[in-house]
C-alpha cells in the first residue's frame, strides 16, 4: 500500500512539473526584448513590422516612432524573424531584415538613420556586462551623412590640438568597437577625420556613469556637415544633445563697387572681397537670431537680423539692382545625394550687372530655369563623372552667358555654380565644391 500510494504522488508531482514548465515556455524568461530608436531627418514617423520567417502576412508590432524618439520595448518569442521597417502608415517596405534570430531573454535596440532615399539601420545588442566601478563602456554609431568623423572626449579646458581622439575615421553608417573609460563629465567634440580645426560639435558636458554601457549616437542636422549626438544606456531612455550652431559664408554678387566686406554675428564672411568671390570655407556661429552687417568699398548696407536654424548651412549673397545694393540669405542643403554614382547641383545667381534671370544645363539637360537674380535653384541630383559641360543661358532669350566644358563632378559631393558679372562686366561663374 505504501508502494502503490508513493507512485501515485511521484506521478503527481511528475505532472505538476511538466505543466509548470509549459506554462513558462509563453513568459519572458522564453522572449527577446526589442525596440526601434527613429533619428532619421528623412523618415519622420516610422513603423517596425516582426514576423516569423516564411510568414506571408506583415505583422504591425511598433507604430509612428517618431524621429528623435525611441519606442518601448516589444516581446516576442525567441525565434528566427523577417523584421520590416515602413513609413508610417504606408504598405511599401523601406528595409528588410532577413534571418534575424531573437533568443531567450536578450535585448536589442534597432536604429533607423538616414535623409529621405538613404534609409538604414543599426542594431545594438544590450546585453552587454556591466563595466567595472568607476567605468564606462562607450562605442559609436555614426548615423550622421557628414562623412569620416574623430570622437572627442577631452577635459573642458583642453585643446584639440594637444588631444588625442577616442575614436578615429568612423564612417557614415559605420560602429565603432567599445572602449572602456573612466566615468565622469566630460566635453565631447566631434571634428571632421583626421582635422581638429573642423569642428562638427562642441558640447560642454557629458557625464559617463559609473558601470554604465552606452552607445553614442551621431546624427544628421538640417545643413548636412555639423552633427548632433544622442546617447542611449543599455536598456535605458534616448538623451537627444541638439548641435547650437549654424554654419555661413559669403557671395559677393554686386554690380558697382570693388569689394565687399560682410560678417555673421561677428563672423567675417567677406573681406575686402572682389566681386565672384563665394567663401570656399564656413564659419561657425550660435544659431537662433543673428546681427548681419555689410558694407560696399566701406560704404555700410542696411541689413535686417536674420534667423539661422541650429545645424543649418547658409550662404549671405550680397547682389544689387536699380534700388542699390542687396543681401538674400541663402540655406544651403549639404546632405548628400540619395545615391552613389549621383551629385546635387545648383546655381546661385549673382548676375547683377545682367540682372535677369537664367537657366542651367548639364550635359544640355536643363536642370534650373529661370533662377531670378538674387535667389539660388534647389538642389538636381545628376550623374557623377568627367567630360561634363555646364551651360548657363539667358532664361529669356537663351542666349548663352557661360559655357564650361570638361568638368568632372566627384562621386556623392555637393556643389553650387556661383554667376556674377554680365553686362558692362565679364560674366564669372566659380563652381564650388560645398562638400
Amino acid at each position: 500500500m505504501f508502494r502503490s500510494h508513493s507512485i501515485r504522488c511521484g506521478l503527481l508531482l511528475t505532472a505538476l512539473a511538466a505543466l509548470a514548465s509549459c506554462g513558462d515556455s509563453g513568459g519572458d524568461s522564453k522572449q527577446a526584448q526589442i525596440r526601434l530608436v527613429n533619428v532619421s531627418p528623412g523618415y519622420q514617423s516610422l513603423d517596425l513590422y516582426v514576423d516569423k520567417s516564411g510568414d506571408s502576412e506583415d505583422t504591425l508590432k511598433t507604430g509612428g516612432v517618431g524621429y528623435e524618439t525611441a519606442a518601448d520595448y516589444i516581446s516576442v518569442d525567441s525565434d528566427t524573424y523577417v523584421v520590416k521597417f515602413k513609413r508610417n502608415g504606408i504598405t511599401s517596405t523601406l528595409l528588410t531584415l532577413s534571418s534575424e534570430k531573437l533568443t531567450d531573454e536578450s535585448h536589442a535596440t534597432y536604429v533607423a538613420y538616414g535623409s529621405n532615399g538613404r534609409f538604414n539601420t543599426l542594431k545594438i545588442s544590450e546585453d552587454v556586462a556591466d563595466a567595472d566601478d568607476k567605468k564606462t563602456k562607450v562605442s559609436i554609431l555614426n548615423t550622421a551623412e557628414a562623412g569620416g568623423l574623430d570622437v572627442y572626449f577631452t577635459d573642458s579646458s583642453t585643446a584639440l590640438s594637444d588631444a588625442t581622439p577616442q575614436f578615429s575615421s568612423l564612417s557614415s553608417g559605420g560602429s565603432s568597437t567599445a572602449i572602456t573609460m573612466d566615468s565622469g563629465t566630460y566635453r565631447l567634440r566631434i571634428t571632421g577625420a583626421g582635422d581638429s580645426n573642423d569642428l562638427r560639435l562642441d558640447l560642454a558636458s557629458v557625464t559617463l556613469d559609473s558601470k554604465k554601457v552606452v552607445t553614442l549616437i551621431l546624427s544628421s542636422t538640417k545643413g548636412g556637415v555639423l552633427v548632433n549626438a544622442m546617447i542611449l544606456p543599455q536598456q535605458g531612455t534616448l538623451a537627444v544633445n541638439h548641435n547650437t550652431k549654424a554654419r555661413v559664408r559669403g557671395a559677393n554678387g554686386i554690380a558697382t563697387g570693388t569689394i565687399a566686406a560682410a560678417t555673421i554675428s561677428g563672423v567675417s564672411v567677406l573681406n575686402s572681397a572682389a566681386v565672384g568671390v563665394i567663401g570656399s570655407r564656413y564659419g561657425q556661429v550660435d544659431a537662433g537670431n543673428v546681427a548681419i552687417t555689410a558694407s560696399v568699398d566701406g560704404v555700410a548696407v542696411p541689413v535686417e537680423n536674420q534667423t539661422l536654424a541650429a545645424g543649418g548651412d547658409y550662404t549671405l549673397l550680397l547682389w544689387s539692382d536699380s534700388n542699390g545694393t542687396q543681401t538674400t540669405l541663402i540655406p544651403d542643403d549639404n546632405r548628400l545625394p540619395s545615391a552613389s554614382g549621383k551629385v546635387k547641383m545648383r546655381v546661385l545667381n549673382g548676375m547683377s550687372g545682367f540682372g535677369g534671370p537664367i537657366t542651367l544645363a548639364v550635359d544640355f539637360s536643363p536642370i534650373a530655369e529661370g533662377i531670378e537674380l538674387g535667389t539660388a535653384a534647389d538642389y538636381t541630383e545628376v550623374d557623377s563623372g568627367s567630360d561634363i559641360q555646364l551651360d548657363v543661358t539667358n532664361a529669356n532669350t537663351a542666349a548663352p552667358l557661360l559655357t564650361r566644358s570638361s568638368v568632372s563632378l566627384t562621386d556623392s559631393a555637393v556643389y553650387t555654380l556661383f554667376m556674377s558679372g554680365g553686362g558692362t562686366q565679364n560674366v564669372g561663374g566659380t563652381l564650388r565644391k560645398d562638400r
